[in-house]
Protein backbone atom coordinates (compact mmCIF):
# COMPACT_ATOMS: atom_id res chain seq x y z
CA UNK A 1 0.00 0.00 0.00
CA UNK A 2 3.02 2.19 0.81
CA UNK A 3 4.61 2.10 -2.55
CA UNK A 4 1.17 2.29 -3.97
CA UNK A 5 0.42 5.55 -2.57
CA UNK A 6 3.39 7.31 -2.81
CA UNK A 7 3.18 6.04 -7.09
CA UNK A 8 0.06 7.53 -7.27
CA UNK A 9 1.49 11.09 -5.44
CA UNK A 10 4.40 11.20 -7.77
CA UNK A 11 2.11 10.67 -10.58
CA UNK A 12 -0.13 13.87 -9.35
CA UNK A 13 3.13 15.89 -8.57
CA UNK A 14 5.15 15.55 -11.84
CA UNK A 15 1.82 16.39 -13.74
CA UNK A 16 2.19 19.89 -12.10
CA UNK A 17 5.74 20.24 -12.89
CA UNK A 18 5.29 19.45 -16.61
CA UNK A 19 1.83 20.70 -17.14
CA UNK A 20 3.61 23.43 -19.26
CA UNK A 21 4.71 21.53 -22.20
CA UNK A 22 1.27 19.79 -22.00
CA UNK A 23 -0.83 22.58 -22.51
CA UNK A 24 -0.74 25.85 -24.05
CA UNK A 25 -4.25 27.34 -23.35
CA UNK A 26 -3.93 31.13 -23.53
CA UNK A 27 -5.47 33.29 -20.42
CA UNK A 28 -7.41 36.37 -21.32
CA UNK A 29 -5.55 39.70 -20.51
CA UNK A 30 -7.60 39.69 -16.63
CA UNK A 31 -4.47 38.57 -14.44
CA UNK A 32 -5.67 35.54 -12.52
CA UNK A 33 -3.50 34.38 -9.65
CA UNK A 34 -2.88 30.66 -8.43
CA UNK A 35 -4.36 30.05 -4.59
CA UNK A 36 -2.30 29.05 -2.27
CA UNK A 37 -2.45 25.59 -0.38
CA UNK A 38 -4.28 25.44 3.26
CA UNK A 39 -2.10 22.72 4.60
CA UNK A 40 1.17 23.64 3.12
CA UNK A 41 0.91 26.67 2.54
CA UNK A 42 3.41 29.73 0.82
CA UNK A 43 4.98 32.53 1.99
CA UNK A 44 2.47 35.06 -0.11
CA UNK A 45 1.23 33.75 -2.98
CA UNK A 46 3.99 33.46 -6.07
CA UNK A 47 4.51 37.09 -7.38
CA UNK A 48 4.04 38.63 -4.20
CA UNK A 49 4.17 42.83 -4.51
CA UNK A 50 6.64 44.72 -1.99
CA UNK A 51 4.86 45.64 1.16
CA UNK A 52 1.72 42.41 1.20
CA UNK A 53 1.38 41.79 4.51
CA UNK A 54 -0.57 38.79 5.84
CA UNK A 55 -1.10 37.28 9.51
CA UNK A 56 -2.93 34.28 9.45
CA UNK A 57 -3.70 30.53 12.05
CA UNK A 58 -3.86 26.90 10.53
CA UNK A 59 -5.19 24.90 13.23
CA UNK A 60 -6.30 21.08 12.72
CA UNK A 61 -8.43 18.75 14.62
CA UNK A 62 -7.95 15.01 15.33
CA UNK A 63 -11.54 13.55 14.05
CA UNK A 64 -10.28 9.65 15.39
CA UNK A 65 -7.53 7.91 17.19
CA UNK A 66 -8.00 11.07 19.64
CA UNK A 67 -6.30 9.24 22.58
CA UNK A 68 -2.83 9.29 20.94
CA UNK A 69 -3.37 12.33 18.72
CA UNK A 70 -3.29 16.38 19.43
CA UNK A 71 -4.75 19.99 17.98
CA UNK A 72 -2.08 21.18 16.19
CA UNK A 73 -2.08 24.73 15.84
CA UNK A 74 0.06 27.42 14.28
CA UNK A 75 -0.33 31.73 13.78
CA UNK A 76 2.90 33.10 11.85
CA UNK A 77 2.92 36.05 9.75
CA UNK A 78 3.94 36.49 6.43
CA UNK A 79 5.41 40.07 4.66
CA UNK A 80 6.98 40.77 1.10
CA UNK A 81 10.43 42.85 1.73
CA UNK A 82 10.71 43.53 -1.92
CA UNK A 83 8.34 42.48 -5.42
CA UNK A 84 8.79 38.28 -5.27
CA UNK A 85 10.61 38.03 -2.17
CA UNK A 86 8.83 37.33 1.19
CA UNK A 87 9.58 36.28 4.24
CA UNK A 88 7.63 34.29 7.38
CA UNK A 89 7.61 33.50 11.18
CA UNK A 90 5.64 30.87 12.81
CA UNK A 91 5.00 29.22 15.39
CA UNK A 92 3.99 25.81 15.50
CA UNK A 93 1.52 24.64 18.69
CA UNK A 94 0.72 20.76 19.98
CA UNK A 95 -2.37 21.30 22.23
CA UNK A 96 -1.07 24.57 24.20
CA UNK A 97 2.49 23.63 24.06
CA UNK A 98 5.00 25.51 21.78
CA UNK A 99 6.64 22.62 19.77
CA UNK A 100 8.82 24.69 17.65
CA UNK A 101 10.43 28.18 16.25
CA UNK A 102 10.06 28.56 12.21
CA UNK A 103 11.07 31.13 9.76
CA UNK A 104 10.92 30.98 6.04
CA UNK A 105 11.86 32.38 2.49
CA UNK A 106 10.88 32.25 -0.75
CA UNK A 107 11.56 33.92 -4.01
CA UNK A 108 9.12 33.86 -7.07
CA UNK A 109 11.83 33.13 -10.69
CA UNK A 110 9.24 34.46 -12.86
CA UNK A 111 6.15 33.82 -15.32
CA UNK A 112 5.89 32.61 -18.49
CA UNK A 113 5.37 35.06 -21.65
CA UNK A 114 1.87 33.58 -21.57
CA UNK A 115 1.01 34.27 -17.81
CA UNK A 116 0.05 30.55 -17.38
CA UNK A 117 3.12 29.18 -15.63
CA UNK A 118 4.68 30.70 -12.82
CA UNK A 119 7.44 29.34 -10.36
CA UNK A 120 9.78 29.51 -7.52
CA UNK A 121 11.86 28.44 -4.56
CA UNK A 122 11.13 28.46 -0.79
CA UNK A 123 14.11 27.78 2.19
CA UNK A 124 12.65 27.08 5.31
CA UNK A 125 14.45 26.30 8.84
CA UNK A 126 12.41 24.64 12.11
CA UNK A 127 14.12 24.68 15.55
CA UNK A 128 12.35 22.14 17.82
CA UNK A 129 12.17 23.15 21.24
CA UNK A 130 13.66 21.74 24.20
CA UNK A 131 15.99 19.47 21.54
CA UNK A 132 19.25 20.08 19.57
CA UNK A 133 16.95 19.21 16.22
CA UNK A 134 16.96 21.50 13.25
CA UNK A 135 15.04 20.89 10.33
CA UNK A 136 16.27 22.39 7.20
CA UNK A 137 13.80 22.20 3.64
CA UNK A 138 14.41 23.27 0.21
CA UNK A 139 11.36 23.49 -1.99
CA UNK A 140 10.99 24.07 -5.43
CA UNK A 141 7.06 25.41 -6.36
CA UNK A 142 5.88 25.46 -9.98
CA UNK A 143 2.45 26.47 -10.55
CA UNK A 144 0.40 25.90 -13.96
CA UNK A 145 -3.05 27.75 -14.46
CA UNK A 146 -5.33 26.39 -17.60
CA UNK A 147 -8.11 28.75 -17.53
CA UNK A 148 -10.08 30.54 -15.50
CA UNK A 149 -11.32 27.95 -13.44
CA UNK A 150 -8.80 25.27 -13.38
CA UNK A 151 -4.87 25.18 -11.78
CA UNK A 152 -2.59 23.32 -10.00
CA UNK A 153 0.31 23.84 -7.53
CA UNK A 154 3.43 21.30 -6.98
CA UNK A 155 5.92 21.73 -3.87
CA UNK A 156 8.89 19.58 -4.28
CA UNK A 157 11.93 19.55 -1.83
CA UNK A 158 14.19 17.78 0.60
CA UNK A 159 14.15 18.02 4.16
CA UNK A 160 17.14 17.60 5.93
CA UNK A 161 17.77 17.30 10.11
CA UNK A 162 20.60 18.08 11.81
CA UNK A 163 21.75 19.19 15.62
CA UNK A 164 23.48 16.40 18.02
CA UNK A 165 19.79 15.10 19.31
CA UNK A 166 18.79 14.04 15.55
CA UNK A 167 18.51 10.48 15.33
CA UNK A 168 19.49 9.96 11.85
CA UNK A 169 20.96 12.74 9.75
CA UNK A 170 18.88 10.90 6.92
CA UNK A 171 17.30 13.59 3.97
CA UNK A 172 13.82 13.29 3.87
CA UNK A 173 11.44 13.88 -0.01
CA UNK A 174 8.87 16.40 0.44
CA UNK A 175 6.17 16.35 -1.70
CA UNK A 176 2.86 18.55 -2.01
CA UNK A 177 0.39 18.45 -4.87
CA UNK A 178 -3.12 20.84 -5.06
CA UNK A 179 -5.33 21.09 -7.62
CA UNK A 180 -7.71 24.38 -8.04
CA UNK A 181 -11.03 24.78 -9.66
CA UNK A 182 -11.84 28.41 -8.90
CA UNK A 183 -16.25 28.45 -9.13
CA UNK A 184 -16.53 32.28 -8.22
CA UNK A 185 -14.82 35.27 -8.01
CA UNK A 186 -15.13 34.41 -3.96
CA UNK A 187 -14.73 30.59 -3.74
CA UNK A 188 -12.48 28.34 -4.68
CA UNK A 189 -12.27 24.41 -4.17
CA UNK A 190 -9.41 22.78 -3.75
CA UNK A 191 -8.02 18.91 -3.27
CA UNK A 192 -4.50 18.79 -1.70
CA UNK A 193 -2.33 15.92 -1.24
CA UNK A 194 0.88 15.68 0.90
CA UNK A 195 3.36 12.98 1.00
CA UNK A 196 5.52 13.11 3.92
CA UNK A 197 8.54 10.50 4.35
CA UNK A 198 10.10 10.86 7.79
CA UNK A 199 12.97 8.83 6.85
CA UNK A 200 14.72 8.06 9.64
CA UNK A 201 14.21 11.23 11.90
CA UNK A 202 11.87 9.07 14.01
CA UNK A 203 11.90 5.24 13.84
CA UNK A 204 8.02 5.25 15.05
CA UNK A 205 7.09 7.35 11.57
CA UNK A 206 5.50 6.00 8.86
CA UNK A 207 5.18 7.12 5.06
CA UNK A 208 2.25 9.24 5.37
CA UNK A 209 -0.02 10.43 2.58
CA UNK A 210 -3.05 13.55 3.37
CA UNK A 211 -5.45 14.09 1.01
CA UNK A 212 -7.24 16.64 2.18
CA UNK A 213 -10.34 18.28 0.18
CA UNK A 214 -10.90 22.14 0.69
CA UNK A 215 -12.92 25.21 0.16
CA UNK A 216 -11.45 28.52 0.27
CA UNK A 217 -13.91 32.14 0.48
CA UNK A 218 -12.94 35.32 0.03
CA UNK A 219 -15.14 37.24 2.58
CA UNK A 220 -13.36 40.62 1.70
CA UNK A 221 -10.57 42.19 0.55
CA UNK A 222 -8.97 41.68 3.51
CA UNK A 223 -10.58 38.41 5.33
CA UNK A 224 -10.58 34.93 3.80
CA UNK A 225 -11.19 31.48 5.27
CA UNK A 226 -9.89 27.98 4.17
CA UNK A 227 -11.64 24.78 5.75
CA UNK A 228 -11.37 20.98 4.68
CA UNK A 229 -11.86 17.42 6.15
CA UNK A 230 -9.75 15.18 5.10
CA UNK A 231 -7.63 11.65 6.07
CA UNK A 232 -3.56 11.05 6.88
CA UNK A 233 -3.09 7.57 5.10
CA UNK A 234 -0.07 5.30 6.41
CA UNK A 235 0.43 1.19 5.88
CA UNK A 236 -1.06 0.78 9.72
CA UNK A 237 -4.32 3.57 10.27
CA UNK A 238 -6.41 5.74 8.55
CA UNK A 239 -6.42 9.85 10.80
CA UNK A 240 -9.42 11.70 9.88
CA UNK A 241 -8.51 15.60 10.44
CA UNK A 242 -10.35 18.77 9.85
CA UNK A 243 -8.91 22.09 9.37
CA UNK A 244 -9.31 25.49 8.41
CA UNK A 245 -7.09 28.60 8.07
CA UNK A 246 -8.37 31.95 8.82
CA UNK A 247 -6.33 34.69 6.66
CA UNK A 248 -6.00 38.41 7.12
CA UNK A 249 -4.45 40.30 4.37
CA UNK A 250 -3.22 43.92 3.97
Amino acid sequence: MRRTLSFYFWVLSLSGLFSPIAAQEQLPEENHDIPEPMVFDLVRELGARQGELEINVLAEFPLNNTSSRHIEWAPEIEYAIWDNFAVEFELPFEDGTLEALKAALQYTFGKSKSGNFIHGAQFMVEKIRKTDKWDLSLLYIPAYRFNETWSILAMLGLRQQVGSDSQNKTTTLLLNATIFAEISKRVTLGLEFNNSDPGNFDEEEELELLAMPQVHIEFSEHWSLQTGVGGEFTDSKVNATAAFRMIAEF
